[in-house]
């Protein structure tokens, strides 16, 4: 338990690659800890970042270098606790002395390994060149004894049983994959009923709750590994409007016959450029994946590209032609990011309350 007003008692601690190189920094180690180093060009809201369910079983280097001045404002979190392994910055500058809790008593109240004076620049340069890589954070140089990620991140950060937010007249079914929680907020700041249902929902049960459209959502992991997920959704499309979000786009894909493969390093930060191609648009979006829709395994699946990315070219959004399903790989509801894309919100509301008239 960190008291205010006490420093922290930080000890050495090291970080050890699978291809050997070791980082050094400080801070609070309670176990040797393991997970996927990657990193966040995000140069604000870490609370936020730190909050993702998305991020769950990584290490995530930030890249911005003094983390800190600010508080956590736990009313406004992407999830109920942080679930990622541990978190790396150069400097940790906890000048924050109002009302909210400092950085490092939160993530030591949560027991998420914080730790500064790591070289992050240079380990951000070695993990463009490498890709993502397995880390282990120990008192001692160790090599990682994991080689991936398991196979069930999205059942650990899904909620448990049907949760319901908000009294509008319009309902909204939100599969949990690891739904950041703006999209609940952005949902029913829009006058929804939002109706969040765990990933291990089956398709008749959530087309027979009354929801009127439903949003696959973001989570960790590789989607190649969902299988079951994959097969409800196939059940639901055609039967409701759907909206995937970065694992939802993916899982959609899936569902459709199209492929997904994993990026060296891929997108995370508040800042990634993306074209929309109905209005040739260019946005700025709020992104963590890893995971992409491969572009050339499309053909025959009815599905369309809809939004690009300007930087890669990759798939950023899809488009079917045939069921009532659509996808993008960023996050609408941003937190942190520009909120740029969240007409993408006001459309799918729009749509699906106007699909509610044409039921009646």
């Amino acid at each position: 338990m960190v008291i205010k007003g006490i420093p922290r008692m930080k000890s050495k601690v090291f970080l050890t690659l699978a291809d050997g190189s070791v980082w050094s920094g400080s801070g609070e180690l309670r176990a040797p800890t393991e997970g996927e180093v990657v990193f966040t060009t995000a140069g604000c809201g870490y609370p936020q970042t730190l909050s993702d369910p998305s991020y769950c079983g990584q290490i995530v280097v930030f890249a911005y270098p003094p983390v800190g001045i600010y508080g956590v404002d736990t009313e406004h979190l992407e999830g109920r606790r942080p679930w990622l392994s541990a978190a790396l910055v150069s400097s940790l500058d906890e000048t924050e002395n109002g009302r909210f809790k400092p950085l490092s008593s939160w993530m030591d109240e949560n027991e998420i390994p914080l730790i500064d004076g790591i070289d992050t620049r240079q380990l951000i340069l070695k993990i463009r060149e490498t890709g993502s890589i397995m880390g282990r954070l120990d008192h001692a140089p160790s090599l990682p004894q994991m080689s991936v990620l398991p196979n069930d991140l999205v059942r650990t950060v899904s909620c448990r049983e049907i949760e319901v937010t908000g009294e509008g007249e319009t309902s909204v079914g939100v599969i949990d994959y690891g739904a950041k929680e703006n999209i609940i907020r952005s949902m029913a700041a829009r006058g929804c009923r939002v109706v969040r249902f765990p990933n291990t929902a089956k398709a008749e049960d959530i087309l027979s709750s009354g929801v009127s459209g439903i949003i696959l959502s973001n989570g960790p992991g590789d989607p190649s590994v969902l299988d079951g997920e994959t097969e409800e959704i196939r059940k639901i499309l055609g039967k409701r409007p759907v909206l995937g979000i970065c694992l939802g786009n993916q899982l959609l894909a899936r569902a459709c016959g199209a492929k997904t493969h994993k990026m060296r390093y891929g997108h995370r930060g508040a800042n990634q450029p993306v074209m929309d191609l109905s209005t040739g648009r260019g946005i700025l979006t709020s992104q963590n994946h890893q995971y992409v829709v491969t572009e050339e395994s499309m053909g025959g699946t009815g599905l369309e590209v809809a939004f690009r990315h300007l930087g890669d070219g990759t798939v950023e959004g899809l488009l079917h032609r045939g069921f009532d399903a659509s996808s993008v790989q960023f996050h609408p509801e941003a937190s942190p990011g520009p909120e740029d894309a969240s007409y993408i919100f006001d459309d799918f509301v729009a749509h699906v309350s106007g699909s509610e008239e044409i039921q009646a």
